[in-house]
């Protein structure tokens, strides 16, 4: 079997938790690789180990069939290991084409030769459908579009092996179909890619292969063409797991909870900025109310401002008709 990537009975340990426990996962060349488990698995850690970021206690990396000491992202980049985080390592005030550039900037006599990496860049996006716009401020941009801009970083290394990281927490339903899209294309032109996720319909859209991790363990490497969401979800949680949810409709009762027109203010940099702009809803007793929205919209501030974790700038919070506001 051609490997492209084997971590050979990996151990990572922090003070009082082992979060790799003797792991063996194996890449093949073109393929997509899921990496699944609950949260607190492991993936990240195994994924940082292999990013050069943790050092394992005990195992072997081996790239292209020869050991390799990763002791940083440097030298994962050098053996061609990208990796897109959870959360972006993305220099906020600078542009896209700077932010693909930062680290590996090509100089005459000192000076940056930009051009040659703008053409880079604008090649590269054009190949793989990634399109971004090189002027554009980081801050000013979709977090979808960042995400790109992680990708490109990737590319613009020359990296063939690449992990996503819960690559699509963050994006909309739009977002992550045009992202399996790009993936799908990567594989095309020869990379291999480590997809850390625990979202099975994800799995069965674009992954060949399924590893499943669960509490630190390596429980198993599935194909995922012939294996069922819920034979996974039981490799993932160790016991059957009915994925179909049997839900009679609700009689919602009294109001119990009611926020009034909430809104939660940040000072950044002299500036005030709404983070929850004048949100009401109701709650009644024996219901379920969904608060939607992708990751950094608002949501936890919403929630630390009804639970009083953190201030409101104004609006109302009543249960049973008390005033709890603050």
């Amino acid at each position: 079997m051609d490997y492209i990537i084997e971590m050979l009975h990996i151990t990572k340990e922090f003070p009082g938790i082992i979060a790799n426990d003797d792991i063996t996962l194996q890449l093949e060349k073109g393929e997509i690789l899921a990496l699944l488990g609950e949260n607190g698995a492991g993936k990240s850690t195994l994924m940082s180990v292999l990013f050069g970021l943790y050092q394992p206690e005990k195992g072997v990396i081996k790239v292209r069939g020869k050991e390799e000491k990763i002791t940083g992202p440097l030298d994962a980049n050098a053996l061609g290991i990208g990796m897109v985080h959870q959360h972006f390592k993305l220099v906020e005030n600078f542009t896209v084409l700077q932010n693909i550039v930062l680290g590996i900037e090509t100089t005459k006599r000192g000076f940056l030769k930009m051009d040659d990496a703008r053409k880079k860049v604008m090649d590269l996006s054009e190949k793989y459908k990634l399109f971004v716009n090189p002027d554009a401020i980081i801050s000013d941009i979709t977090v979808g579009m960042q995400q790109r801009v992680e990708i490109l970083k990737m590319l613009y290394r020359d990296n063939e092996i690449m992990i996503f990281d819960e690559p699509t927490a963050v994006l909309t339903p739009q977002e992550i179909e045009e992202l399996m899209q790009i993936m799908k294309d990567l594989v095309k032109e020869g990379k291999s890619i480590l997809f850390i996720t625990h979202k099975l319909n994800e799995i069965k859209a674009v992954a060949d292969r399924c590893s499943v991790l669960r509490r630190g363990k390596y429980i198993g490497t599935v194909e995922v063409a012939d294996t069922t969401p819920e034979e996974m979800s039981e490799m993932m949680v160790g016991r059957k797991v009915n994925l179909t949810v049997d839900k009679n409709p609700s009689k919602p009762g009294e109001v119990v909870l009611e926020v009034k027109d909430l809104s939660v203010e940040a000072k950044r940099e002299g500036q005030t900025k709404k983070l929850v702009h004048d949100v009401s809803f109701k709650v009644k007793r024996g219901e379920i109310v969904c608060i939607a929205g992708i990751d950094g919209n608002g949501q936890t501030e919403l929630i630390h401002a009804i639970t009083g974790i953190s201030d409101m700038s104004t609006g109302t919070v009543t249960i049973n008709g008390e005033d709890v506001t603050k």
